[in-house]
């Protein structure tokens, strides 16, 4: 990806538009803030936009319960519109400021399946870890199952697992009980290791350097993740600012090359922030190291 990046596009669908029951807009100016994190146990991710000047009849369309929501971002020079945010819209505010109307919207990811039912079964004796994530997973509609990593999804659940309470709840406890991540992303669950990537193909990892994209010197950061249970010591962590980068997500892997720091890292938050007409796009990572692991054939 080019340094210079030209001709920004966005896309802002909620709801169908193609019927009549949402609106499209691409074409007047927007704000975007969008945090993502492997750790949806500590913060879900979510989307602020702010579009100005959106007509009354569309503010309308708004008024109607969780409608669904893609905000897309990219550059026309390098392949265009992709995906940064789906979910739901949870919150929409308008205010006048000057002569304008901006009206802000916030958007959940599995807003209402994570947090709008409760559970109530038991996952029988002899199941995984893997098998008690899955179970969850199956009572989100429209969430479908995506990598499921890490040796402690392994750990036998002897003598059964009762679900009793939200999914949400459910993901959080067996999170703190196996010391894993999970998030759900893109209408996806991804469950790891607390010290893993959402993978382990290194070979796939974005290159961030100079040339692609990194505007200012990464930095080390107190960390907020530890190794494991036991261990009382949190890893510290890297942050770094690049040019708006959808290809990127929470739990990827990353390989930086920078003067100060180079190495293998994971990826464990994000947020894309700008402005169609007024402000810079970029990207803020804070990652944390990564042992590599070679695959075996």
């Amino acid at each position: 990806m080019d340094l210079i990046q030209r001709n920004r596009q966005y896309e802002l669908i909620i709801g169908d538009y193609k019927s009549g029951d949402g609106l499209l807009i691409t074409d007047l100016q927007v704000q975007f803030d969008i945090s993502k994190t492997t750790d949806n146990k500590k913060k879900t991710n979510s989307a602020t936009i702010e579009v100005t000047n959106l007509s009354l009849d569309h503010i309308k369309l708004l008024d109607t319960d969780y409608p669904a929501a893609v905000f897309s971002a990219g550059y026309k020079d390098t392949g265009g519109v992709k995906r940064l945010f789906a979910g739901q819209v949870t919150h929409v505010s308008t205010r006048k400021s000057g002569t304008d109307r901006v009206t802000q919207i916030q958007m959940g990811t599995g807003y209402t399946e994570l947090n709008h039912q409760t559970l109530s079964e038991l996952v029988a004796p002899g199941q995984s870890v893997r098998e008690v994530a899955e179970a969850i997973r199956k009572n989100l509609p429209g969430v479908s199952r995506g990598v499921y990593n890490g040796t402690n999804l392994n750990n036998e659940i002897i003598y059964g697992y009762p679900l009793m309470g939200t999914p949400k709840e459910m993901l959080d406890e067996l999170a703190e009980k196996h010391a894993l991540n999970w998030q759900v992303d893109d209408d996806t669950l991804y469950v790891n290791n607390n010290d893993r990537a959402n993978t382990e193909n290194f070979q796939q990892a974005y290159v961030i350097s100079k040339y692609t994209g990194l505007i200012e010197t990464p930095y080390r950061v107190s960390g907020d993740r530890r190794r494991s249970k036991k261990d009382k010591a949190k890893k510290p962590g890297i942050q770094m600012k690049i040019l708006l980068n959808p290809d990127i997500r929470a739990g990827d892997i990353i390989y930086l090359e920078d003067t100060l720091i180079t190495g293998w890292l994971k990826v464990d938050s994000l947020r894309h922030s700008g402005g169609w007409r007024s402000a810079n796009w970029y990207t803020e990572i804070k990652a944390s190291s990564l042992e590599k692991v070679e695959q075996k054939g």
